[in-house]
């Protein structure tokens, strides 16, 4: 199955730059002056001289003149678009609520925006009235979006071979600023790789390598409703504001346990007993719940907005990693379109997508980028209760918040 390494991992590092993290900015800070003196005494006529650069302060700036996105693979830094292919993602569409929240993301990311994608091509997976109405007016509204005309959507023998495909299952509820671009970046240096897939968090290969506690945390569901204090509190993303989990010392998740109610909310318990969690009952416990159980993604999502709080991300990174083609998540994929051009299928589902991918491929393996963070919202085993939640919201506010302004 191949093994993560952990060489050449910029984010990765912050692990170790955090040991010492009062004595990181009194460093920083007097190197900093002494270059300042330094420049000082030696005068102006020695500016051409230095052996870096000092427009690297911009970057503190608002007004940076600097690429808009960055790029974390081999010689990690600014990446410019390439301008020799396009770039086309190809989304599909199952609903509108999880695909709500990723139009921000796909916004952000369109170079009309100074991202790196030309085309958004939706491949609609459902016939929802409601939501396919949804789906028309925002393809109406942005001249990078179209749809396929029905939900068996573009067959991969259609696919054009000089162009670069991304497929972002339409469930994406988020991405790091720079998953797109570290993702091209990193098929662009390994061209004969076949797939090189997101690190979409606890998603195939990667769900053991993310539930090791630590990553997943003691969140438990809230058992009885409370009375929100605003309306802003409802909608607030932010896991610091909830309340400690309150509940029987007894109480422990198992395979028959229903939603509480409505919009339910999990809480971290502050005993910080793993055991009596859904991933420590589906390891530890005969009635345990199954590893795809809603309450499994549920902890794995409040776990995921503790660290993104936080800017802890970094806990689930890791450079590369080479494995099967069967063992990497088929919700965000990054690939050439003379990898199938030659295949058809009546489906556009991202598993028979990979699986034909996978067989056009060969026996070579293909890449997990680590350093490229996806969310991907549910599989259809664990959406039910899921949507119990208010994990939605959540994601929603964070994208209001932080990616949907100024698209």
């Amino acid at each position: 199955m191949g093994h993560p390494g952990y060489k050449r991992d910029p984010e990765s590092l912050r692990d170790n730059a955090c040991e010492h993290p009062s004595r990181r900015p009194i460093w920083i800070g007097f190197a900093f002056l002494c270059l300042c003196l330094l420049r000082v005494m030696r005068g102006p006529g020695c500016y051409s001289s230095w052996p870096f650069r000092w427009d690297f302060l911009p970057r503190f700036g608002k007004n940076s003149s600097l690429a808009p996105f960055y790029a974390y693979s081999e010689g990690s830094g600014e990446f410019s678009k390439p301008q020799d292919f396009d770039i086309v993602a190809l989304v599909p569409f199952h609903r509108r609520e999880p695909t709500e929240i990723l139009d921000c993301y796909l916004r952000k990311n369109l170079a009309s925006n100074h991202g790196l994608v030309d085309q958004v091509i939706f491949l609609p997976q459902t016939d929802d009235t409601l939501s396919l109405e949804w789906l028309a007016s925002i393809v109406k509204q942005n001249p990078s979006y179209t749809a396929a005309q029905d939900y068996t959507g573009l067959q991969p023998g259609h696919l054009r071979k000089d162009t670069m495909y991304i497929w972002i299952d339409g469930d994406t509820v988020f991405l790091e600023a720079h998953t797109i671009s570290t993702i091209v970046k990193t098929k662009l240096e390994h061209h004969n790789i076949p797939l090189v897939s997101a690190n979409v968090v606890s998603e195939a290969v990667l769900e053991a390598l993310h539930n090791h506690p630590g990553i997943a945390l003691p969140y438990l569901p809230e058992l009885s409703p409370v009375q929100s204090s605003s309306e802003t509190d409802a909608h607030d993303w932010h896991a610091s504001k909830l309340p400690v989990w309150k509940g029987p010392g007894d109480f422990a998740v198992t395979a028959d346990f229903s939603p509480p109610f409505t919009n339910h909310r999990w809480l971290l318990s502050d005993d910080y007993n793993y055991n009596r969690t859904p991933i420590g009952m589906s390891m530890y416990a005969t009635n345990g719940p199954s590893m795809h159980h809603w309450t499994i993604s549920a902890q794995q999502h409040y776990s995921f907005l503790h660290h993104l709080e936080r800017n802890h991300l970094n806990h689930y990174k890791f450079p590369m990693w080479s494995v099967t083609s069967t063992n990497i998540s088929s919700n965000f994929l990054c690939f050439w379109g003379n990898i199938a051009t030659d295949q058809s299928s009546s489906q556009s589902d991202g598993m028979t997508f990979l699986n034909i991918l996978e067989a056009d491929s060969g026996p070579q393996n293909s890449i997990i980028d680590g350093k490229g963070l996806a969310v991907h919202w549910s599989s259809t085993q664990a959406l039910e209760g899921l949507d119990s939640t208010d994990l939605l919201a959540r994601y929603r506010s964070f994208a209001g918040d932080t990616v949907c302004n100024g698209t």
